[in-house]
């Protein structure tokens, strides 16, 4: 990245953490910052939620690709893998 894009960079994200809620700041901030795969993944769930950790748990968004992966729930990925991967295949035989 070159010393322009790099500076704007720095600036837009700096804008943004202001509009965050300081709970939240750290979290975004190890994800553009650090480059943290999980912390990324929080922060893209809690900004489309409007910072709204339960609206995650809640989330109805099923055809997200971070569903399966979403933060803040506490029952196994597998199991959830397990529930949705016999509607989908349900969904694709029926065309």
């Amino acid at each position: 990245m070159n010393f322009d894009n790099n500076l704007i960079r720095n600036q837009k994200i700096a804008r943004k953490i202001k509009e965050i809620p300081k709970i939240y700041r750290k979290i975004y901030e190890k994800a553009v910052m650090k480059g943290s795969k999980p912390a990324a993944i929080k922060a893209f769930c809690l900004e489309c939620v409007c910072w709204q950790k339960n609206e995650i748990i809640n989330c109805t968004s099923f055809a997200c690709s971070l569903y399966l992966v979403r933060p803040f729930v506490k029952t196994h990925r597998k199991n959830k893998k397990e529930q949705l991967l016999p509607a989908l295949a349900e969904s694709g035989s029926k065309s």
